[in-house]
């Protein structure tokens, strides 16, 4: 088994991508070569949503922001919790040399209020 140098995940000896993050897990990547502009080569963190919205809105935004990601929801990873309340939770990674720029993307994000034109009220009766 291998361990994945950004999670921490057992992988198997044969792969080449941690199944969990993404991060390539070969100890040096020879220039010669190609690597795909898909895949995150230092897979890091960048925060955890546990409304699904939002993560699917903050998505949009890194996309609009030319920042690369992948998403546990999108490795199938998502944790759901069901007890009579949903509870989701997703983790979503940026390449390390986005993280800055992902970061700020997610500070204003975070601190953006949405203002309606209109009211949302319930009629009453």
């Amino acid at each position: 088994m291998i361990i994945c140098h950004v999670c921490n995940a057992e992988c198997d000896d044969n792969a080449e991508l941690c199944p969990i993050c993404s991060a390539a897990l070969k100890a040096k990547i020879s220039k010669a070569e190609t690597v795909d502009p898909d895949i995150l080569q230092n897979p890091t963190l960048l925060t955890a949503f546990e409304d699904i919205i939002s993560a699917e809105i903050f998505k949009d935004v890194l996309k609009d922001g030319g920042i690369r990601f992948t998403s546990s929801s999108d490795m199938g990873e998502a944790l759901q919790v069901n007890f009579g309340g949903v509870l989701v939770s997703e983790d979503i990674y940026v390449d390390e040399a986005d993280l800055e720029k992902a970061s700020e993307l997610l500070e204003e994000f975070s601190n953006s209020n949405v203002e309606f034109e209109e009211e949302f009220t319930e009629d009453e009766a």
